[in-house]
């Protein structure tokens, strides 16, 4: 009879090579060889009969296709190591397993998470991502960063800040034969979408005046992750639309810049998002309270 769903050592090794970039790394974490590692993606791409990979200049890029298993696989993965993790309670005291979107862990949290570390070695911080929302009936999770208005049931919400959202592109973009100095200026560049925000660019165009015979809000490419919109916003690819706290880095060290006004159009709040009867555990009062001293420092 056949298999309903690939080796698991396949599915592993696949989604451990998208999220590292090589087969080399891919190995030193799974503890195999590179070549080993190699077989079993090639066993997958066999088993699905697409590609997942493709080779350019030496390079290894994920496909379409690998780029939406590479995501969905990383969400289940993570399922799985938090019910591992559920079933031993006894260390919850010197660990804390939080949540958030993929775009704001690597572009705002991480960066700053050693400064947490420097204060609190004592507690292991566990981040899982996902870009889709959560399910808190559903999924074992007792602390998240989410966007919203701030009302999740069960649950108790601190705002860390609210968010505007606007257009972000290469500097370069500001000047040159088709200069972005007014939000028409739009008709002559590619805009940037994220899969599961599409409705962003919409928005803000309607905010901004412009009417959709003039700019396509749909027009563009489109990724699953806003941090690979805004990547490739970084190369000078496009448009991308975002919100403030994910390229305050970037805007500040000149990599990105915001063509228009960033404040037509109020996005959602940020919200430290914890259980009820998880609250007032220590290692979730110390990353809270650290989330809205550092939230602070940007406001």
């Amino acid at each position: 009879m056949a298999q309903s769903i690939p080796p698991l050592n396949a599915l592993r090794a696949f989604e451990v090579t998208a999220r590292l970039g090589t087969l080399a790394r891919a190995a030193d974490e799974l503890c195999v060889t590179p070549s080993a590692v190699g077989h079993q993606v090639k066993n997958l791409e066999d088993w699905l009969g697409l590609r997942l990979f493709q080779v350019e200049g030496g390079a290894r890029r994920l496909t379409f296709e690998g780029e939406r298993l590479a995501q969905q696989l990383a969400d289940a993965f993570g399922q799985i190591n938090l019910a591992c993790r559920a079933l031993s309670r006894s260390r919850a005291s010197t660990e804390l397993h939080i949540h958030i979107t993929p775009t704001f862990a690597i572009r705002w949290l991480v960066p700053r998470l050693g400064r947490f570390q420097a204060l609190h070695p004592d507690i292991s911080v566990h981040i899982a991502t996902s870009a889709r929302p959560i399910d808190f009936d559903r999924d074992d999770v007792y602390a998240a960063i989410q966007f919203g208005a701030g009302a999740w049931p069960g649950m108790t919400a601190d705002l860390l800040f609210m968010e505007d959202v606007f257009p972000v592109c290469h500097p370069r973009l500001l000047s040159g034969d088709r200069p972005l100095t007014d939000p028409h200026d739009l008709a002559h560049h590619a805009l940037l979408h994220t899969y599961h925000r599409r409705g962003d660019w919409a928005r803000w165009l309607a905010a901004a005046g412009v009417p959709t015979s003039v700019v396509d809000p749909d027009q563009g490419q489109t990724f699953d992750l806003t941090t690979m919109a805004l990547d490739a916003a970084e190369a000078g690819m496009g448009i991308a639309i975002t919100r403030e706290a994910q390229v305050r880095d970037a805007l500040e060290a000149g990599r990105l810049a915001a063509p228009f006004r960033r404040d037509l159009l109020r996005g959602e709040g940020c919200y430290f998002v914890s259980r009820e009867e998880r609250r007032d555990d220590p290692p979730v009062t110390a990353f809270r309270d650290w989330l809205l001293a550092e939230a602070a420092v940007g406001r």
